[in-house]
């Protein structure tokens, strides 16, 4: 198990084989704080250069009949191995090829059609077959029937079978008064052949479906149930309809004990809104809320405000809320002649609405707008230091000017001086200067069964990677391989992706998963959301929802239920091939709520754990946040998440 979790299993001779190992289902584990789950299961079948031999056994046949030879291969090999010819004791061979291209070939086999009696009742209609053996029924087919008299029937879409067949009709009970159907049934075999014309009663009256518009009339019953309510409130009765004639039957109108009748148009609803009273300090602004039942809000909507005077308030976009707001400026503390940020603190319920015009200081005598044509730069004092670097004579060394992290973003180097001001060098000199480095590549040995295709790879150093490149290969006999520009090995591959779990309200991180023998040359194009929406790696989506990294991970802000009904697949382009393909999994979000209130806190005693401290710089691109995660060997999950 390598450190980074992936299982790896190394080279091994054909006699260190074990089926426990080499022949297994294996599946991973993934635990977390909020639980584990199991990865889909993976065959493992190693193969192995081992001895083995084909065998054909004798046939017996006679004479001017047909023979069919098998080649039986072991089983351990059969799914490696396929025939590629046949030889006889005289040397001729015979291969699939010859066959197809200069002969031909046909197993000339004898046999015969039977066709079997069939019973029948005189009247009755009868089906014969022709039964044909099955070896050979994939070749031959029916062309015609002849009759002992020597009549010839040949197939044509004319003939017709007329088959006896009764229709029955089932007795069904009912009430008197009450609406029956009777259902003729038709046997199976003629049902798609055979429809109902007309019924016919005992005394002979005919009934023939026509254009009319047939309605059963089913008596039923409506009921309206007792509501208990509160004298003075609201009550609503609901009719209750049958569900057998629901779809037909609609309430027209209400009837008192009384006999008065309540229409759609005449009735009117009565319904009591609810206020709360707000508590506010004199001064301050008020919002109040009109509560609307909720069994009626979605018909229900806000016309105006009544006050107690009888003053109305009509909505409208010109209303504006006044609310008192006071920003403050913190003290700052810095040390004479250094640089002092002053920041304006405005309150958050107003801060979508309010924005810093000028600054003023207390005399007066300083007002600086944000508006102003001036170009306000802070000069900042900062120094700028190089390290020595130790290196052997002969050897090449790199110097590297450490500019303060505050500046960096305005401080370029625009010149290298010695102490004695013998040499000077700027970046935008006239003369390239190349840092000549020594490096070695290597060639690590491949091994590979005879036959198959191998693939080496030239190991460049990292140090020189970037100014690299391959411009040929040779061999141990001086044979010059050069990488044709049209040259591309084509490897099947499949890329997958995963569910992931996340806590709602998080950020989530779904990755495509590349093999690695194609990692190289394979990327992230696009990202498929419900095998519909397509999510493309430049610019947001659904107000910046979802993002595609560099690195091709599908990154999804504030997840929520409704996240976890979707699926994703990732979609790749092969960088050589131009290639494209789906991932041949869906992933999904797990979504599980956060359990307990209390922020996390480290252990105590954590730093003695730590033997070493690295230190990360990270520019980023993005105009908004992406998570990092801090990865620590001997550590199952990440230790620390950044935002």
């Amino acid at each position: 198990v390598l450190p980074n979790g992936n299982l790896a299993f190394p080279a091994f001779r054909a006699e260190d084989y074990r089926q426990e190992v080499h022949a297994q289902v294996y599946v991973c584990l993934a635990r977390n704080s909020v639980g584990s789950i199991h990865s889909r299961d993976v065959n493992v079948r190693a193969v192995v250069q081992q001895f083995y031999q084909t065998e054909v056994n004798n046939e017996y046949v006679i004479r001017g009949n047909s023979a069919v030879l098998k080649c039986s291969i072991p089983s351990f090999v059969a799914d490696f191995v396929t025939v590629i010819s046949w030889q006889n004791d005289s040397g001729d061979i015979y291969t699939r090829t010859e066959a197809n291209s200069n002969q031909d070939d046909f197993v000339n086999q004898y046999y015969e059609a039977e066709v079997v009696s069939e019973y029948v009742i005189r009247g009755n209609t009868a089906v014969l077959k022709c039964n044909i053996p099955s070896f050979v029924a994939d070749f031959v087919k029916v062309e015609a029937w002849v009759g002992s008299e020597g009549t010839v029937y040949l197939p044509s879409s004319n003939y017709v079978v007329n088959q006896f067949y009764e229709a029955e009709i089932m007795t069904e009970y009912v009430i008197r008064g009450n609406t029956a159907v009777l259902k003729c049934s038709i046997p199976s075999f003629v049902a798609d052949f055979v429809q109902v014309e007309a019924w016919i009663a005992n005394d002979g009256e005919v009934l023939v479906p026509s254009t009319q518009n047939y309605v059963v009339a089913q008596y039923y019953v409506t009921e309206a149930e007792n509501e208990y309510v509160i004298r003075g409130n609201s009550a609503v009765m609901k009719c209750k309809i049958p569900s057998f004639v629901a779809d037909f039957v609609a309430v027209e109108a209400w009837i008192g004990d009384e006999g008065e009748i309540h229409t759609y148009s005449t009735c009117v609803a009565v319904l009591r809104s609810r206020r709360h009273n707000e508590y506010v300090i004199r001064g301050n602004s008020a919002v109040m809320k009109c509560e609307v039942p909720s069994f009626v809000a979605d018909f229900v909507v806000v016309e105006m405000w009544l006050d107690s005077t009888g003053n109305t308030y009509l909505p409208g976009s010109d209303y504006v809320v006044h609310q008192f707001y006071q920003s403050r400026v913190n003290d700052e503390f810095v040390l004479r002649g250094n640089t002092a940020t002053v920041k304006c603190l405005i309150p958050s319920f107003v801060a979508d609405f309010v924005q810093v015009i000028e600054w003023i200081t207390d005399d007066g005598s300083f007002s600086a707008a944000s508006a102003s044509t001036n170009n306000y730069v802070v000069h900042q004092f900062y120094q700028t230091r190089v390290i020595d670097e130790f290196v052997l004579r002969g050897n090449t060394a790199t110097l590297k000017c450490l500019i303060p992290s505050f500046v960096a973003d305005f401080v370029q180097v625009v010149e290298w001086v010695t102490d004695d001001g013998s040499f000077s060098t700027a970046p935008n000199s006239i003369t390239n200067y190349v840092v000549n480095q020594y490096y070695e590549a290597q060639v690590y040995d491949v091994f590979v069964i005879k036959g198959n295709a191998a693939v080496f790879k030239c190991n460049v150093p990292s140090f020189v990677s970037d100014h690299v490149e391959i411009i040929g290969w040779e061999d141990t006999q001086g044979n010059r391989f050069l990488p044709p520009s049209d040259y591309v090995v084509t490897q099947r591959y499949e890329v997958n992706v995963m569910d992931e779990h996340v806590l709602r309200g998080n950020t989530a991180i779904i990755k495509c998963h590349i093999p690695s023998f194609v990692a190289d040359y394979v990327f992230v194009s696009s990202w498929l959301e419900n095998e519909k929406t397509e999510i493309f790696m430049d610019g947001n989506h659904y107000d910046g929802k979802y993002l595609v990294l560099p690195s091709g991970e599908l990154h999804i802000r504030d997840v929520g239920p409704e996240d976890g009904y979707k699926s994703y697949q990732c979609r790749t382009k092969h960088r050589l091939t131009g290639e494209t393909r789906l991932s041949a999994t869906k992933g999904r979000l797990v979504i599980t709520e956060p359990v307990g209130s209390s922020k996390p806190k480290f252990p105590t005693g954590i730093r003695a754990h730590i033997a070493y401290r690295t230190t990360y710089r990270i520019t980023s691109r993005l105009n908004h946040p992406i998570p990092i995660n801090f990865h620590i060997p001997g550590f199952p999950c990440p230790f620390l998440q950044y935002t």
